[in-house]
């Protein structure tokens, strides 16, 4: 039987202490929540006899709860599982002499149903409240808090004034080939003074980095208006000009191509000369370089309008010893493309690919027949690391066709004088890392060299 009961224990409140004749006891009826509640709750108590209003009169023995009986506290409570009956009786040890009252004494109560209030009404309720409060009697936080929304209002913009500020403002991104257009709108116009003019080629210089964005210039005729602004008597145009087709022709061959067939090399060659602003030599050698690399058309253009003499007059420029090194550079680059083009093609026929090759590479052939030979080597008495670097790299690459003017003892001689200055600049830099690396690939050129010569 005792597997079918739960036994409960209520607790005294404050309230039953403090009144004995007044009980709050909650009500096992569930209404529906909403403003009947109220009335109903009410009614019920009406409904009720006497009897059923008096205090509940605790023994030993467990008795059933009458619906609506109010029992005093700290009684022993269970519910009878099967009969469906709550019971209660005294505590174990309690005798129960203080609940004895007199006959003719009924203890009343109040039947509270929980659901007389609804949360919906409970939270009206709440709001009035509180909005009453706040609109009579406004304490010290409530000030507070409408100075701060005054003091944010003041330091953030509203929505309304945000929006009017963006009129008339476009917030979609212009697509890369639209902003190519307008530049070379400016560069079309004859309205447009020098100074659009070149701001639209610095920016054009920008976009032309991207092959898919050269190739456009080119198809809406911004390549040719570019190459007609190099021929311009305005240095800082033709500088920026040269810059920008040396950007877009770079490992591009479809602009290469594009700039050949626009007559640009022979354009380029002419703002080589001595003639002109240092800072247009250049641009125009910078472009020439990206129009010509990788390119084997380019390269046979370059020596069909004699290029190679055009470098050569920069020998007899004392001050022009930073664009010849440049040249240099580029003669370096192009030639070791065409050996190594030279050699795979000769394995692929089963030919030997160790004996004289210089009269099978253009450019190596043209060093050798305009005298590069002499000239290269007499670079080395500068006094920069870095152009001997690239001396000593073009002599590696021209060995091929030019070992017996190498051999040459004057030749020789910078060779071995240069080898002692980087073996005793290696010993006196051996703490600083970088400074001894840079010294001993320098070592190792030249010694390099010296074996391949010997």
């Amino acid at each position: 039987m005792l597997q079918y009961l739960i036994p409960l224990v209520l607790l005294s409140s404050s309230v039953a202490d403090q009144q004995p004749g007044l009980v709050l006891v909650e009500s096992d009826d569930s209404g529906v929540e909403n403003d009947n509640n109220y009335n109903k709750a009410v009614n019920d108590v009406n409904e009720h006899d006497e009897e059923d209003l008096e205090v509940f009169q605790p023994t030993a023995d467990w008795q059933a709860i009458k619906p609506g009986q109010g029992i005093p506290p700290g009684l022993h409570v269970r519910m009878n599982l099967q009969s469906g009956v709550k019971e209660a009786k005294l505590m174990d040890g309690d005798d129960g002499k203080k609940y004895q009252s007199n006959g003719n004494t009924k203890q009343k109560f109040i039947k509270i149903d929980k659901n007389i209030i609804s949360k919906q009404r409970l939270k009206e309720a709440l709001k009035d409240f509180r909005d009453k409060f706040h609109h009579d009697s406004p304490t010290e936080d409530s000030s507070e808090e409408l100075g701060s929304r005054l003091e944010a209002s003041q330091k953030f913009r509203s929505l309304d004034e945000i929006q009017k500020e963006l009129e008339g403002v476009d917030l979609f991104v212009k697509k890369d080939i639209e902003v190519i257009m307008e530049y070379v709108a400016v560069l079309n116009s004859s309205s447009s003074n020098l100074s659009e003019k070149e701001h639209a080629l610095n920016e054009l210089e920008y976009y032309v980095h991207q092959i898919d964005n050269a190739r456009d210039l080119h198809s809406i005729g911004g390549l040719a208006l570019v190459i007609k602004l190099m021929n311009s008597t305005e240095p800082s145009l033709a500088s920026r000009a040269s810059y920008v087709l040396g950007s877009a022709a770079q490992s591009n061959p479809q602009v290469q191509q594009a700039a050949l067939k626009l007559e640009a090399l022979p354009l380029l060659l002419r703002l080589l000369s001595k003639d002109e602003p240092m800072a247009v030599r250049k641009k125009a050698l910078y472009a020439l370089s990206s129009l010509i690399r990788l390119f084997p058309i380019g390269q046979k253009e370059f020596l069909k309008f004699s290029g190679l003499d055009i470098f050569q007059k920069l020998f007899e420029e004392p001050s022009s010893e930073p664009l010849l090194v440049k040249a240099i550079t580029l003669m370096t680059d192009i030639l070791t493309e065409q050996i190594e083009h030279v050699r795979n093609r000769l394995e692929k026929q089963g030919q030997d690919v160790s004996g004289e090759i210089s009269v099978r590479v253009p450019l190596l052939k043209k060093i050798v027949e305009k005298g590069w030979c002499r000239l290269v080597p007499g670079l080395l008495h500068t006094t920069e690391n870095d152009t001997k670097e690239k001396v000593l790299q073009a002599l590696h690459v021209m060995a091929t066709g030019c070992k017996s003017e190498f051999q040459e003892a004057h030749v020789q001689d910078n060779l071995n004088r240069l080898k002692l200055e980087w073996l005793k600049d290696a010993s006196q830099h051996h703490q600083d890392h970088d400074d001894s690396e840079y010294v001993r690939i320098l070592l190792g050129l030249v010694t390099d060299l010296m074996k391949k010569l010997s």
